[in-house]
């Protein structure tokens, strides 16, 4: 499925670019947006590198990033924030920040206004994790009936959406990860035998659950 975009004319150059580099994008406009730094049809997304992501969400300078985050949702159907850098970068890039700290705060983001905090890796990734979420949010339905689980909701719990997110999870893993971690940090705190322990999940699956959200090792 081919999908159209629209970046604002302050990001970056290397933004549009890798928006265009994508090969499932046909489209890119630059311009002004209200909010959000990319907009995919219906979905929002607020672009964040690791030190802009930890200077709005805990710097006492700059932008607040709890008022993009209103605004973007505010604006689109469908909202997320997108961190250009892996759960590793974002826990070492300010030593002296303990790093519950910053996985709370993406916690926080996420609980009260229902926008998931992805980080994802390079420029390239994050693009790519876009286009999937918004094609996700875009497809029609297969001929196919489907269970009302795996159509992302907004009233489903957002840890639940976030686990549906991963490549590879499909919504009756995501349900039984869920079940298992009903909060990103205590899947994040899981080890490998407790992953494995999850009905649905294999070595492969939990590499491919780790590396979503802490990047490669």
């Amino acid at each position: 499925m081919s999908v159209t975009a629209v970046v604002d004319d302050r990001e970056p150059d290397a933004v549009g670019a890798a928006v265009r580099a994508h090969p499932d994008v046909t489209a890119v406009e630059v311009r002004r947006l209200d909010a959000g730094d990319i907009v995919i049809g219906e979905v929002g997304f607020e672009r964040k590198t690791v030190g802009d992501y930890l200077g709005s969400a805990l710097g006492r300078t700059g932008t607040d990033l709890e008022a993009q985050v209103a605004a973007l949702d505010e604006a689109c159907e469908h909202a997320y924030v997108l961190v250009e850098g892996t759960w590793a970068d974002l826990e070492t890039h300010w030593p002296g920040v303990a790093a519950a700290s910053i996985r709370g705060s993406a916690a926080s983001i996420t609980a009260r206004f229902g926008v998931p905090v992805v980080p994802c890796g390079d420029l390239e990734r994050l693009v790519d994790v876009a286009v999937r979420l918004a094609r996700k949010h875009a497809e029609a339905p297969s001929t196919r009936p489907l269970p009302t689980s795996a159509v992302p909701s907004r009233s489903e719990p957002v840890a639940k959406r976030m686990y549906g997110c991963i490549d590879g999870v499909g919504p009756t893993t995501a349900a039984a990860l869920y079940e298992a971690f009903p909060t990103v940090e205590s899947l994040l705190a899981a080890d490998e035998s407790e992953l494995l322990a999850v009905e649905g999940v294999g070595a492969t699956r939990a590499a491919a659950i780790r590396a979503a959200l802490c990047g490669p090792e």
